[in-house]
């Protein structure tokens, strides 16, 4: 018989006795797969009416090709990945045996065929099911007419991809098991190299959240913040980069972002090989005594037990703190990370000694690592490496980026297509934006920031710190303070965030903003207003004024004239303005399908100044300068804010009265007009809620404030 005949019997062999492994993989597969599919498309069909963004609705082809063909399809993920660990773990079980090794290697077969026949065995129990199901759902969908010949290359990519997804969990659980000795440390083993660049990481962002002030992200695309340097030598991680959902992104960045599937399928390439050759040779090596001790290879112990106990260690240090008392989670944290370490190292040993008197033995290992361990904190505790204080040099700096929350925060939109949803915050869409160059106000105001935030306190809250005198006097000195955040754009092709708290009372501090906000370069960059997809025609404008709202329809001339005067009105618009001026009013427009309304712009703001804005406004049927008289009016309700009440206080107020009534019509304002008001310029009295009851159909619109400076005398002082 001929070598390569007896190769292929033994993988024949192999899937015969091991016939439970495929059939699992095609129950689960059909589950996954055919039954979600079908449950999918008929949820799709009864709620059709409203699957619909921006500008249309989102079609069942999109959808099947989004979530079952496609990169959202993290579910199907999830079950490759499970499948290569149990093919993996079943397929080299024997080498936990010394029986079984001793029969195996008296075989008149070369160590190299009995590897790769199973190696091969494993792949093929996962392929032939996956194929055919991914085929049978092909074939629902386009009975379902949810398949269409744009889906053909997702569906191709797709198979492709989840053999590489597969491949490489399959290489890297086949390595555990030859680098282990028992069938529960192989388990543990895969589990660790399947996830552990992405444990790291996310600890590193754990600890950079907890210790620096000024620590900030923007930008990840994925909820795990996988660091762009070590993703790519853990499985997960390059999972959660490959199906992540790129919500942060603009439309451009994410068509982008989806071009990298051939990238992406060259790196899992890349690793399935690495890990199976790895593999290979370590199973050459690997001595048949080796059978039953927890790690086949001496030399790798002491490196396993390091890369376990020290970030485990910190992993339980910051859970400890994460639910311990605010006021002594610091000692908790210490607490936790000594406690867990010093049991760490005691269980590691155990593991591999099997024998409670481990625990003595490698004393100058624990040490090393006690040592790494203390090093590690400190340099997070105190900031060795003064990342609280970084600001680039000029001559590191291609742009900058400058967010702060409550300057003229105009929301932006959601879209979607079939790259998915993206919806980008104001803060996200700035740094993904803005790129401000030769405004020396910027990094001016960088390098105040920095100095400031370590000057800023933060507390541990407990139940009665309010009447602290310490805590009253710094509460009263940092009552101005706001967040801002930062993007350096450097030289080299990488982004820095910081975010800094900055006191807006300083007269400096406006200067600096002022230079900052009317630089028409932040204006640009701080809204999609300017994007070339805003020039579009959508289903009707929503205004809202002080008392009322109201839905007007504009032909698209009307509209593009609208835009283009407020976009002239938003250039030209002062800081001065922002900080000292209450709004007029808010503009939404918006898109309507089957009585189901979604909003474009959600609410941009229309301040005193916008006269062009008004005018036009006002000849399309809204006048945003519009009063409500005392005769619109029933009664008007007011009530202590809640920050201001003491427990179970009730001090509502009523007033029927029409003259009180019209006094306190002229001296409110929509909470939702003060709202993006930096409000440190105390315009309105945040100690009253005012309810006011309508006579018309519109009812009770809440939250109204008053004017500080027009607070009527009958008031009672709450």
């Amino acid at each position: 018989m001929t070598s390569r005949n007896l190769f292929f019997k033994m993988v024949r062999q192999d899937i015969r006795r091991r016939m439970w492994c495929p059939v699992l993989i095609a129950i689960a597969y059909f589950l996954c797969l055919e039954v979600r599919l079908l449950m999918e498309i008929d949820r799709y069909g009864k709620e059709a009416g409203r699957y619909f963004y921006d500008r249309g609705f989102y079609d069942i082809s999109v959808f099947v090709r989004e979530h079952f063909f496609g990169r959202d399809a993290v579910m199907m993920s999830i079950v490759t990945c499970a499948a290569a660990f149990l093919c993996g773990i079943s397929g080299y079980a024997y080498l936990h045996s010394r029986t079984q090794l001793d029969t195996y290697h008296s075989l008149p077969v070369s160590r190299k065929q009995v590897f790769w026949s199973r190696y091969v065995s494993g792949i093929l129990q996962f392929f032939l099911p996956f194929v055919i199901h991914m085929l049978i759902c092909a074939g629902i969908a386009a009975g379902r007419d949810a398949f269409f010949i744009e889906t053909v290359p997702a569906l191709a990519s797709y198979i492709v991809l989840h053999l590489l997804i597969f491949a490489v969990s399959y290489a890297v659980t086949v390595s555990a098991v030859v680098l282990t000795g028992n069938i529960i440390v192989s388990i543990l083993g895969a589990a660790v190299l399947l996830a552990y660049s992405t444990v790291v990481d996310v600890l590193a962002n754990l600890l950079s959240d907890r210790f620096f002030d000024t620590y900030i992200v923007y930008g990840d695309r994925t909820y795990a913040r996988i660091s762009e340097k070590i993703w790519c030598f853990s499985p997960l991680s390059m999972l959660l980069k490959l199906f992540s959902r790129p919500n942060s992104l603009t439309m451009e960045e994410a068509k982008e972002f989806y071009k990298y599937d051939a990238s992406y399928m060259w790196v899992l390439a890349a690793a399935a090989v690495a890990y199976s050759l790895a593999a290979y040779f370590l199973y050459l090596k690997r001595a048949t005594e080796a059978a039953g001790r927890p790690i086949a290879f001496g030399a790798a112990e002491p490196v396993i037990k390091t890369m376990i106990v020290i970030p485990v260690s910190f992993l339980a240090a910051v859970f400890l703190g994460m639910i311990s008392p605010e006021s002594a989670s610091g000692s908790w944290f210490l607490f936790g990370l000594a406690f867990s370490f010093v049991v760490l190292c005691i269980l590691m040993e155990i593991i591999f000694r099997l024998d409670i008197r481990g625990i003595f033995m490698h004393k100058k290992q624990f040490l090393f690592n006690a040592a790494c361990t203390a090093l590690i904190y400190i340099v997070f505790r105190y900031d060795v490496l003064g990342y609280d204080l970084y600001v680039p040099a000029d001559q590191q700096l291609q742009s900058c980026a400058v967010s702060i929350h409550d300057l003229m925060p105009l929301p932006q939109r959601a879209d979607v297509s079939e790259f998915g949803s993206h919806y980008l915050g104001e803060g996200e869409y700035r740094m993904a934006h803005m790129e401000m160059q030769g405004n020396p106000s910027v990094m001016e105001l960088a390098r105040k920031a920095a100095k400031e935030q370590l000057t800023y306190r933060y507390f541990d809250h407990y139940e009665g710190i309010e009447t602290v005198p310490e805590y009253i006097e710094t509460m009263n000195k940092q009552k101005y303070y706001e967040p801002v955040s930062f993007g350096y754009k450097l030289q080299n092709g990488k982004t820095v965030y910081r975010k800094y708290i900055i006191d807006v009372a300083d007269p400096e501090t406006i200067r600096l903003l002022a230079d900052i906000f009317e630089d028409p370069e932040y204006k640009l960059g701080s809204t999609p207003l300017f994007d070339a997809d805003w020039d579009i025609a959508f289903d009707c404008v929503r205004c809202e004024n002080n008392f009322k709202a109201a839905k007007i329809d504009l032909t698209p001339e009307m509209q593009a004239e609208l835009v283009e005067t407020y976009r002239k009105e938003y250039m030209e618009l002062t800081l001065d303005t922002v900080m000292h001026k209450i709004p007029v009013g808010t503009i939404d427009f918006r898109t309507e399908r089957d009585h189901v309304s979604s909003s474009y712009s959600d609410e941009m703001i229309v301040y005193p100044q916008f006269t062009g804005t008004i005018a036009l406004l006002r000849e399309y049927g809204f006048d945003m300068e519009e009063k409500l008289t005392a005769e619109d009016v029933g009664s008007v309700i007011l009530r202590t804010h809640a920050s201001h009440a003491s427990e179970g206080e009730n001090d509502a107020v009523e007033y029927t009265d029409k003259e009180q009534i019209q006094q306190i019509l002229d001296s409110i304002v929509s909470d939702g007009l003060v709202n993006p008001v930096i409000r440190f310029t105390d315009l309105y009295d945040e100690r009253y809620d005012i309810d006011v009851q309508y006579n018309a159909e519109n009812g009770i619109k809440y939250y109204y404030r008053f004017l500080r400076s027009k607070l009527p005398d009958f008031v009672p002082a709450f």
